[in-house]
């Protein structure tokens, strides 16, 4: 837990201190911060302050506790000239949070009498982007999971956490990410192994964006077990993506679409001896389609009802 102080303020809260110098007002409030790059360089905190209405958190890493990282006890020697690296964080204040780590590269002698040189890397931040691990997680989360535009996603940065994105940026995070995740076959198979499946939901979404369709395949426990990017939802193009999921592993007893035929064609096809079932959304659709047909049809009637009624009583 990181304590910050920061001043001036226009407002004195109840743990405030007030100091009187020249007759003007000093305000100094401590504020608590805590993330996960604070609390793993705790013992390299040197203090805070704030510049240009940014709220600036510095480490120097000299001070951290490099023997255990290296594993060494050897004494650790600093060139002098250091210099800084300044990264975003998601703000929880009214001000922009930045890290400021000062660095400098370090030597030391190892068992061999040979000096050993290094340059401490920065845990949880990309020096690269110059961004917060959680930073470009959020922002990859609200496009893979939440489905947010990149745009609207630079804006909610530039609005809730005070900190300038562009789209370009969080498009180069999505790829870098992506570069490092094991293939779709790959992560089946670890899925599978992790918890098997025997039941799966398959239907077809149209993101926007694109004009082609993508079938997703999810599972019993709400996993997404695979995508598949087609020109449309046709038979052929699900049959060969169910069948590709039968090779792979996946065993199906129980399989579950909407009222598409290509799906459930493909289905019966791939997996013969599956049940099958309309999915939960649409039995509740055709529910309410069903009860909506036969309210308009009762008021129809009603309505009749009442106009012979008043036809009667005109004519008598």
């Amino acid at each position: 837990m990181i304590t910050l102080n920061r001043y001036p303020l226009r407002h004195i809260s109840h743990d405030t201190s007030v100091v009187m110098k020249g007759g003007q007002m000093a305000v100094t409030v401590q504020m608590q911060f805590e993330s996960a790059v604070t609390e793993m360089y705790q013992d390299a905190f040197v203090g805070s302050a704030i510049e240009n209405g940014t709220t600036i958190i510095m480490f120097d890493l000299r001070k951290h506790d490099f023997h255990q990282e290296l594993g060494t006890q050897a004494t650790l020697c600093w060139r002098k000239e250091a210099y800084h690296v300044n990264v975003h964080e998601l703000s929880t204040f009214h001000n922009p949070i930045q890290y400021r780590f000062i660095l400098a590269q370090g030597s030391y002698l190892d068992g061999q009498n040979q000096r050993v040189y290094f340059t401490p890397a920065i845990k949880g931040i990309s020096t690269s982007q110059h961004m917060s691990h959680s930073v470009i997680r959020l922002a990859c989360y609200l496009v893979v999971v939440c489905g947010v535009s990149l745009r609207h996603i630079a804006l909610l940065f530039a609005a809730l956490f005070l900190i300038p994105i562009t789209k370009s940026s969080i498009k180069r995070w999505i790829d870098d990410i992506g570069s490092h995740l094991p293939t779709p076959e790959e992560m089946l198979r670890q899925l599978l192994v992790l918890a098997p499946a025997t039941e799966c939901h398959i239907d077809g979404y149209y993101p926007l964006g694109t004009d082609h369709c993508v079938m997703v395949v999810k599972d019993e426990h709400d996993r997404i077990l695979m995508t598949h990017e087609a020109a449309s939802e046709n038979g052929d193009d699900a049959k060969q993506f169910l069948q590709q999921l039968k090779d792979l592993g996946l065993k199906v007893t129980a399989a579950f679409s909407d009222d598409s035929q290509s799906f459930t064609e493909a289905i019966k096809a791939v997996y013969p001896q599956a049940r099958f079932q309309a999915d939960h959304f649409h039995t509740v659709k055709n529910i309410w389609g069903h009860l909506k047909k036969s309210l308009l049809s009762y008021r129809r009637q009603v309505k009749a009802s009442g106009a012979e009624k008043n036809d009667e009583q005109l004519l008598a």
